[in-house]
């Protein structure tokens, strides 16, 4: 097994801890660590993370479900809606993205370069959601 791997396992449990205790963020932390230290593809490492994150959603789902905590309402609000772009999305939108989305030169944006680019602007508008609303609290 590769350093890499043990690494990569490693902070996969460190997700799922995350995933456990504040109950979100598995997905802006898993991506990175699928495809900078595990070497997956972008695609496939959003792929990963979406189950990943479901899964855990799930579990979590039906244990505050059996103890009467679940509010269907907003369930059916925002939960089925969501899924439905998540499967739409992951069906028909991404295998329609071109492999090449601008050439110029010899630079070209690809595909999984794009979906890492999308998901780092993310992140940083994240990150700077979560400081501009700590700093308004206090």
């Amino acid at each position: 097994m590769e350093v890499s791997q043990i690494v990569g396992y490693f902070l996969a449990v460190l997700v799922g801890v995350s995933l456990g205790l504040i109950g979100s963020g598995g997905s802006i932390l898993s991506v990175p660590i699928l495809v900078y230290i595990m070497a997956v593809n972008p695609i496939v490492a959003t792929a990963y993370s979406l189950f990943v994150v479901g899964a855990s959603a799930l579990v979590g789902g039906i244990k505050k479900a059996l103890n009467r905590e679940v509010d269907f309402k907003t369930v059916a609000v925002f939960g089925v809606p969501s899924i439905i772009a998540v499967f739409l999305t992951r069906s028909y939108l991404v295998p329609n993205i071109p492999e090449v989305l601008f050439s110029m030169g010899g630079f070209e944006l690809t595909k999984p370069i794009a979906i890492m680019i999308l998901f780092a602007i993310v992140m940083i508008l994240s990150a700077l959601k979560m400081i501009h609303s700590n700093t308004a609290e206090k």
